[in-house]
């Protein structure tokens, strides 16, 4: 019986063929899956980071309120009223941000996390008086063995490009003319110098190894009272 070749290899491509679109059919399901979940996770996010401005709006609020009835109440007595603060107690303020100088040294990675966990950041240093405010308080606790902070500008995304810890784009800066900074030096090997100090005496900016050990300086916003 003489047998049809051309049949015979429609009959060996027809299941190739069907193997190959349900394969493809499961790729697009899992890429569709994929997008499904990464939308959804990312309307989580953003959910929960709406939640949690909504929450420090109101404590915010709240801890105004307070201080308030406080001073109301202060008012009426004999004893001295303590007025509230519009920055955390150890803090200083410079128009309406809150700074401090933490002394204990850690890379740049965990002393920016150790800024978020106290509510703030490190710090974005933007202008003149913000710099004169950090020298005078680090003259004052008396630290001028610890010169140099972490501050929160780095180019470890992209090199050359500096960004501060909040994604804005840096504009004004107070590199170390002197030192031709930032020079991206070799002290930090193949990484090269991504993340800067400030130096609180002469107030300008170096780079550094982001793996090098300095104290910082956080940051967070004041709460007003008006």
């Amino acid at each position: 019986m003489h047998q049809d070749p051309h049949r015979e290899e429609s009959y060996h491509i027809r299941p190739l063929r069907e193997e190959f679109h349900h394969g493809w059919g499961h790729i697009v399901l899992c890429v569709l899956v994929g997008l499904l979940v990464s939308e959804a996770y990312s309307e989580t996010i953003e959910e929960e980071l709406a939640h949690v401005k909504l929450r420090l709006h109101f404590m915010k609020n709240l801890y105004k309120k307070l201080c308030n009835q406080y001073s109301e109440v202060a008012a009426n007595c004999s004893a001295p009223a303590v007025r509230c603060s519009e920055c955390p107690e150890g803090w200083f303020q410079v128009e309406n941000q809150c700074f401090i100088l933490r002394s204990d040294k850690m890379d740049w990675a965990n002393s920016q996390k150790n800024c978020t966990d106290s509510g703030g950041h490190l710090a974005i240093l933007t202008n003149r008086e913000e710099l004169d405010a950090v020298r005078r308080e680090n003259r004052r606790i008396g630290e001028a063995v610890f010169k140099n902070y972490w501050i929160g500008l780095t180019d470890i995304e992209n090199e050359g490009h500096w960004k501060w810890v909040d994604n804005s784009t840096l504009k004004v800066a107070f590199w170390d003319m002197q030192a031709k900074e930032p020079d991206n030096h070799l002290s930090g090997g193949k990484e090269g110098e991504d993340c800067v100090v400030v130096d609180s005496t002469t107030e300008t900016w170096f780079d550094v190894p982001c793996s090098f050990m300095y104290p910082r300086i956080c940051q967070m916003d004041a709460t007003p009272f008006e």
